[in-house]
């Protein structure tokens, strides 16, 4: 149970947590999508450039202050002059491997796109997702075939495929409304009937979208759509997927019955239509319509997840409830030896935390890393909560977790101070060391980028002398890290 005086000390360092979030400011205005939303000219961003704002550098996604002038249709002449800088190159790679021209034409920005191929931007570059500049713009819904006209005048393969075989037709094929992209990539030379390596046709790729006319096109043209792919699935698990900030309703899927498409698929690796829409959709009506065609909520995927564990960590209460009622394990646990509870506890509210905690949810060895896995910086009323209804259910903090971490270990991989004071304050011993042999002190010497939290632990008792079952000390690590290295960290303190 919760003792008074740790809950209020719990409180305290939340009130802290909170209190240094609000004062946490960017230090790089071109890294700050509200600078570009102001349409800034080339003279502004002199200015930022002349007061110490760095216009080459990446934020911890590799995005940099040029591809969010780009993503925020900033002036052309602004554009020009950010990719003109040394350092920002019109080929450098930026967030998954792209380039520039990537976001151009995604953002279907036809007078950035031209200046960039004026500048030499390359075109057979492909990004960690298999896709090049055209099947980036067509997957991302970009109908203007001008865009495509420019692309592939400057030298775009239009036969280039993704890592899945998807050539620009079929990836257009969720975005396009009246045939025309069909059309279109059909008077370059692809073949509406064609399919991915999987075996999906453009039937398949536009019922992402639910586009019922488009998919009705799509059957008159003589495209398949009955069948099951080479993974065995079908376009039912396509409509299911959806897309980033869309799902499909009821009538798609009753659509997609009626032309002969069965709702009760299994694909060779496990997954469902509820895999999909557990840990997305809020549909009641469509969740319900899976579970009355006989999909099995106790389906588990390749990863071992069944549809409760993946509402779990991120869906609203009332979905988790459904999935609850056609549960018959609500403490199963998936490959990663992780619980429906653990995944509340990871990603998800207090709210539904407790609901699974009344229903006979049990915490286990992972529900230590879960708890600390879901710090976030100005959230710390719900850690508090569910710190509470786990204490409640016996839970330990000060105690030994997964592979013999404490929660000080898992703190220390987070290189977040107001963490590692929260942690500590649980009255754990600071030098304990996990399966691995490693103390907190020894995980923070290779995770820190700063030597704030070293330091902390250093004033709190941490020993330095301790050292990993490699011989390695606090101060060999931190001499390796190479974030601290970069930012001429004095780390003599560890010696």
């Amino acid at each position: 149970m919760v003792t008074s005086r740790l809950i209020s000390k719990v409180a305290l360092m939340l009130m802290l947590v909170v209190s240094s979030f609000a004062q946490a400011k960017n230090g790089n205005v071109f890294l700050e999508r509200s600078f570009w939303k102001g349409a800034p000219d080339v003279e502004t961003v002199k200015q930022k450039i002349e007061e110490g704002n760095d216009p080459t550098a990446k934020n911890g996604n590799a995005f940099d202050g040029a591809t969010y002038a780009i993503l925020q249709d900033a002036p052309l002449a602004t554009i020009e002059y950010m990719t003109s800088l040394e350092g920002n190159s019109v080929n450098k790679l930026t967030h998954d491997g792209r380039t520039y021209i990537f976001w151009a034409a995604y953002r279907s920005n036809l007078p950035v796109v031209k200046m960039l191929l004026s500048k030499g931007a390359k075109l057979d570059i492909v990004d960690t997702h298999g896709n090049s500049a055209l099947t980036f713009a067509a997957t991302n819904g970009v109908t203007n075939t001008e865009i495509y006209d420019v692309l592939i005048e400057g030298g775009a393969d239009v036969k280039f495929t993704d890592h899945h075989g998807a050539n620009a037709l079929l990836l257009a094929a969720a975005s396009d409304k009246d045939f025309a992209l069909m059309n279109y990539f059909t008077g370059k030379g692809l073949d509406v009937k064609a399919k991915d390596n999987d075996g999906n046709s453009a039937f398949n790729y536009a019922a992402r979208t639910g586009n019922i006319d488009m998919m009705e096109q799509l059957v008159k043209a003589g495209v398949e759509y009955k069948g099951l792919n080479k993974e065995g699935g079908n376009a039912m698990l396509f409509a299911a997927r959806g897309t980033r900030n869309a799902s499909n309703g009821i009538e798609v899927y009753k659509y997609l019955e009626k032309k002969g498409v069965k709702p009760n698929v299994v694909t060779n690796e496990g997954t469902t239509p509820l895999h999909l829409l557990a840990g997305r959709s809020e549909d009641m009506e469509v969740l319900k319509y899976f579970i009355k065609k006989g999909v099995n909520p106790n389906q588990v995927d390749a990863d071992g997840n069944n549809a409760l564990m993946i509402s779990a960590s991120r869906n609203k209460l009332m979905v988790v409830e459904l999935f609850a009622k056609e549960t018959k394990d609500i403490n199963a646990v998936n490959k990663k030896g992780e619980t429906a509870l653990n995944n509340a506890v990871a990603g998800n509210t207090s709210e539904v935390v407790n609901f699974l905690l009344s229903e006979g949810a049990k915490t286990n060895d992972l529900t230590g890393k879960a708890l600390i896995d879901s710090y976030r910086k100005g959230e710390g009323k719900e850690l508090q909560a569910k710190l509470a209804s786990i204490y409640s259910e016996d839970f330990n903090p000060s105690g030994v977790h997964a592979d013999g971490n404490t929660l000080l270990h898992y703190a220390a991989e987070k290189d977040d101070l107001e963490l590692t004071k929260m942690a500590l304050n649980w009255e754990m011993d600071i030098n304990a060391k996990n399966d691995e042999g490693n103390t907190a002190l020894l995980i923070a010497a290779m995770k820190a980028s700063n030597t704030e939290v070293l330091q902390f632990l250093m004033d709190n008792g941490a020993d330095a002398s301790i050292k990993t079952d490699f011989e390695e000390s606090a101060y060999d690590l931190a001499s390796e890290n190479e974030l601290l290295t970069e930012a001429n960290a004095d780390i003599s303190f560890l010696k």
